[in-house]
């Protein structure tokens, strides 16, 4: 089982993925994903080892490092602070890509904090490699109002696995390998989007590290297994390493998948941690508004909260299709007064959804849940068009622990539960990326949103700025196979005039 958390360093939220038991060991990603690119590899490694998945500065959910332009040791200056966060022992480090450059560096800079290094497809690219591949890589997203920036990235990852890079379009440049199916192609999309904001300086200080990589090769003292697979298009970069020390040496793989993670789980084990994994922590991390992971009755809560924790706790309960995202500006003028916790509902955003039972009555057991997690006796809730279903049971409780309640935007009992919320199954052409915008930008004009007709417009100003829609987007498909369940309950409940 993999749960997930944030350490807090130097006010700057880093995300990890934590599973399994046993001796620590780090995993660092590639670019530009996160450390869902690794969940096999945790898999597997977490049969005997304490995985420890950390999103590198910038990519997946974890906080950007200040600047523009960065180096690779400033990434690994980042890790070895998360490292040090998590208490973790001195540990093997696997690293790919992107994740290799850092563990490499980590090695070099920080040794007291690695039994050993395992580095797949170490870039070290020449530097007119470098000029022909990176010229116009890093070109930014521009979300578009009318969404047609979904294709374009759809597209530009299903290209990813066509040509090397994926800008030349040159037969010579074709990737020997089967063009994947739309699930890959997502998760590439999914993470990718995460950090579309942010990626850009670590992914460039990675792509560039050049001969510096071979230097650090030369440098690096600390046991290290360097590995790629026939596939992979920095195979040749292993003939391009110095001369290795003792304890050091070049694996070569084939393009076996189940090889490769076995090969992987065995060189970490080489390299065990002589000290245990420490216990789960579950702490708020970020900066202006702080982000946590809760274990609750019912699979793991994602919480955002604002302002200062001595304030009355007030909770804020989102409406749907959407998350508490949403509710992040009305989050942020509350938190003058409140301390404002904002929970995704089971099964939206990164809240996960319960296995069985009545989902409502799993959102009621989350709000205490989390009420429980911050020490809070009381509290007061404010909730929003679906999340007044979730207000009204608690309504129903009589909990001396809630001291107010207040909804607004209710539910119409007439409403579709269905249309209001409709699953979103994987297109081969990334059109349920376009499905998931449209249905969002629709709620700013119409409600419920589905509804086209003229009486239900609304009389409000909706907000149609892309970045803002694009933001709203990819928060709603972080939880796209099960973010349905919850409006579609509240839309049930709506119907039942003892709620409403």
């Amino acid at each position: 089982m993999i749960r997930r958390g944030f350490v807090d360093v130097a006010g700057r939220a880093v995300h990890y993925r934590r599973a399994g038991n046993g001796p620590p060991v780090v995993m660092l990603h590639g670019s530009p994903g996160d450390g869902q690119m690794l969940l096999s590899e945790i898999a597997v490694c977490a049969e005997k080892n304490t995985v420890f998945a950390l999103d590198a500065p910038g990519f997946g959910y974890s906080d950007a490092l200040a600047g523009e332009v960065l180096t690779v040791p400033d990434l690994a200056a980042a890790t070895a602070a998360a490292m040090r966060a998590l208490e973790l022992p001195p540990c093997p480090v696997y690293g790919t890509h992107t994740g290799a450059a850092i563990a490499i560096e980590l090695g070099i800079g920080w040794p007291e904090l690695v039994t050993g290094v395992v580095m797949e497809g170490l870039p070290a690219f020449t530097e007119p490699e470098i000029e022909a591949l990176f010229g116009g890589y890093f070109a930014p997203m521009v979300p578009d109002p009318l969404g047609g920036h979904l294709t374009a990235t759809w597209m530009r990852f299903r290209d990813q696995f066509t040509w090397f890079p994926w800008t030349s379009r040159d037969v010579t440049r074709l990737n020997a390998i089967p063009r994947p199916g739309p699930a890959e192609i997502d998760l590439w999309v999914s993470m990718f989007y995460r950090s579309c904001k942010t990626y850009r300086p670590a992914y460039r200080a990675a792509c560039h590290y050049g001969q510096a990589a071979i230097r650090a090769a030369g440098a690096l003292r600390a046991p290290a297994i360097y590995m790629a697979t026939a596939e992979d298009m920095l195979f040749p970069h292993l003939d391009r390493l110095p001369p290795l020390k003792p304890g050091q040496r070049i694996e070569r793989l084939s393009a076996d998948p189940a090889a490769r993670i076995a090969a992987i789980t065995g060189f970490v084990q080489e390299f065990a941690a002589a000290a245990p994994a420490p216990p789960p922590r579950h702490m708020a991390a970020g900066g202006d508004f702080k982000r946590r992971f809760i274990d609750g009755p019912h699979g793991q809560i994602f919480v955002r909260q604002y302002g200062d924790p001595s304030r009355p706790p007030l909770f804020l309960l989102h409406d749907a299709p959407g998350t508490g995202l949403a509710l992040h500006e009305t989050a942020v003028g509350l938190a003058a007064e409140n301390f404002v916790i904002v929970p995704d509902q089971p099964g939206s955003g990164l809240t996960e959804a319960p296995q069985t039972g009545d989902i409502l009555a799993a959102a009621v057991d989350n709000v205490f849940a989390v009420a429980d997690a911050q020490k809070r006796e009381t509290f007061s809730l404010a909730a929003f068009g679906c999340g007044g279903a979730v207000a009204a049971r608690i309504a129903q409780i009589f909990s001396p622990r809630v001291t107010s309640i207040n909804i607004t935007a209710r539910l119409p009992a007439d409403i579709d539960p269905v249309a209001l919320a409709p699953e979103l199954p994987l297109c081969a052409t990334g059109a349920h990326w376009l499905e998931a915008w449209l249905m969002l930008r629709d709620a700013q004009i119409y409600r419920p949103w589905y509804d086209g007709r003229i009486a239900a417009q609304l009389k409000t100003q909706g907000n149609f700025d892309a970045a803002w829609l694009h933001d709203q987007t990819v928060a709603l498909m972080e939880g796209r196979a099960t973010y349905h369940l919850f409006p579609r309950a509240a839309a049930e409940e709506s119907k039942k005039e003892v709620l409403f």
